[in-house]
């Protein structure tokens, strides 16, 4: 059995840990659409519901975080020693498309 993630790099920080060293933190993400504003109803049909689920659909693609219709989901986070980090020949920027396959107790991660 495989699992195969399609992710976006969408954090690289800086960060230290308890013992002073200094860590680069990747953080992949999932992108995956929100669902629209659901209205239930008793009995018939609102004229007033489908009049407000236009507006309630716009004001949410408004908001920050929420454009589009699409949101990003947390899905892998890699810590890496800056002497690991600077070893990499191709450094990953953020927005790269990458794809995440678990399998038999290995995980692998290739760039799109």
């Amino acid at each position: 059995m495989e699992i195969r993630i399609k992710a976006i790099l969408t954090s690289i920080s800086t960060v230290i840990n308890p013992w002073g060293e200094r860590l680069v933190k990747l953080e992949f993400s999932e992108e995956r659409e929100l669902p629209g504003p659901m209205v239930i109803q008793k009995g018939r049909g609102s004229e007033l519901a489908k009049e407000i689920v236009p507006v309630i659909s716009q004001v949410l693609r408004s908001m920050p975080g929420f454009s589009g219709g699409k949101v990003r989901v947390p899905r892998l986070t890699i810590y890496l020693y800056e002497d690991e980090w600077d070893k990499m020949y191709e450094k990953p920027n953020i927005n790269d498309t990458v794809e995440i396959i678990v399998s038999k107790g290995k995980l692998e991660i290739r760039r799109e």
